[in-house]
């Protein structure tokens, strides 16, 4: 059940990534420990732009692994349900295994943030860059996702923009 008045004051003192911080934090499992994700991350803020923390995003998508991931996502939150500590079934309040980070594209930069994956223990750490590799099958949304990359990322004054780069941490 939703509170009404509860929701708005979250909404009017939280920005998106904020609640995106809030779902990382709730997060233990194998290797993944989301506390330690946010604190690097609110010790470290010049290292990224934007987060997102979800279930993995296969794209284009011929077997529909996605939808799978956002289905998934969606019964755990229709069946979650609070249970004290003493309890031996627990529910999981978001199922996210991905972590997708924009940064900007600069080598010291990501290479820093794939450190960061080594220290939080991902499984696989992958970077997107704006280079569409030649031969590669998906050329057209390799070449969509190239260009948005591409001067994607505003500055502080008008006009001044720089290239971004997506890191991928994905935890078993």
């Amino acid at each position: 059940m939703l509170d009404v008045e509860k929701i708005e004051v979250i909404a009017q003192t939280n920005t998106p990534q904020e609640l995106m911080a809030a779902l990382v934090w709730q997060r233990r499992f194998n290797e993944f420990d989301g506390p330690e994700v946010i604190t690097d991350l609110t010790q470290q803020p010049l290292l990224w732009k934007s987060f997102l923390f979800t279930k993995p995003i296969y794209a284009p998508d011929r077997d529909g692994l996605s939808l799978n991931g956002v289905l998934e996502t969606l019964l755990a939150m229709a069946n979650y349900r609070p249970m004290p500590k003493t309890s031996l079934m627990h529910f999981v309040p978001y199922p996210a295994d991905t972590l997708y980070l924009l940064a900007e594209n600069q080598d010291v930069t990501v290479a820093q943030l794939m450190d960061l994956g080594k220290k939080w223990r991902a499984d696989v750490v992958d970077v997107y860059g704006g280079n569409v590799p030649e031969g590669e099958e998906d050329w057209e949304f390799r070449e969509y996702f190239a260009m948005r990359l591409r001067r994607g990322l505003r500055g502080e004054t008008f006009g001044d923009k720089s290239d971004a780069v997506l890191i991928c941490y994905w935890w078993d």
